[in-house]
């Protein structure tokens, strides 16, 4: 994918374009799992090889990106300055505090992430004590469609924001034979979680998971959290219980949004 106008125009609306250009590259190290050439980041972005080789040098020096050798990797300084941000956040602290005060929750994985787009974006997590620990990394993404989280979130959109974002997926992504194939499918859930208050995601993102996510409101990016258990355990019991955490814990820090 190349730069398009939108960040050429920024770029020329930017008092140091060098630092924009800079997060661009990290931007696309991030999206990659492996390493990426000086190349494949000029292709990315749109930017000249030898622009992209000496930015990669400088953020190699910085700790925020890392030559492997065959190619390049954000940098470890990226997680502890993300670890920082985190840390300062008030919604993060409230929301380990919070989680560990409910007493089912406290002892499962618990997330909490945006949306961004369509897909959810990890920041935080509780790992509970269960003897298998379930979730994904922070800063990770996935598909907002196939997540409890993100489902919670795209049901707490005004309708005419959930229209825009759902007319830019030319397909549902299927990553079990659970997940949905059409948004009249996913419309009819996103309808069924505005009325039972909570999400639900039986399998339709990884075979053998089950979760439950509910929205926090009064944040301009949409938020929500989520609990993850493994669906053999997901006794009709444990489920009520755990959703009824889970909106207790998006109420609670839909409160810190008003402080």
């Amino acid at each position: 994918m190349t730069m398009g106008a939108a960040p050429r125009a920024a770029e020329t609306r930017a008092p140091s374009p060098a630092i924009l250009r800079a997060v661009q590259i990290l931007e696309v190290l991030a999206q990659r799992k492996t390493p990426v050439t000086a190349s494949e980041v000029a292709r990315a972005t749109g930017l000249a090889k030898s622009s992209v080789s000496n930015l990669l040098s400088t953020l190699g020096v910085a700790g925020m990106a890392r030559d492997t050798g065959n190619g390049w990797l954000l940098g470890y300084r990226v997680l502890e300055l993300g670890q920082s941000a985190l840390a300062s956040t008030d919604l993060v602290s409230e929301f380990r505090r919070l989680t560990m005060r409910l007493p089912l929750l406290r002892e499962e994985t618990v997330l909490l992430a945006v949306l961004d787009g369509l897909d959810v974006l990890y920041v935080a997590r509780h790992n509970g004590n269960q003897p298998i620990r379930l979730g994904t990394d922070i800063g990770y993404r996935l598909p907002a469609v196939v997540t409890s989280l993100g489902k919670a979130m795209l049901a707490a959109l005004a309708e005419t924001d959930l229209d825009a974002r759902l007319a830019g997926l030319p397909r549902l992504p299927r990553l079990t034979p659970r997940s949905y194939t059409t948004l009249p499918e996913l419309r009819a859930d996103l309808a069924e979680v505005r009325r039972r208050g909570y999400a639900i995601d039986d399998q339709q993102n990884t075979r053998g998971v089950v979760c439950l996510g509910a929205a926090i409101t009064g944040y301009q990016q949409p938020t929500a959290v989520s609990t993850t258990i493994l669906a053999q355990r997901a006794t009709a019991e444990l489920r009520a219980g755990l959703a009824a955490d889970i909106k207790e814990l998006a109420r609670q820090l839909s409160g810190v949004a008003g402080r």
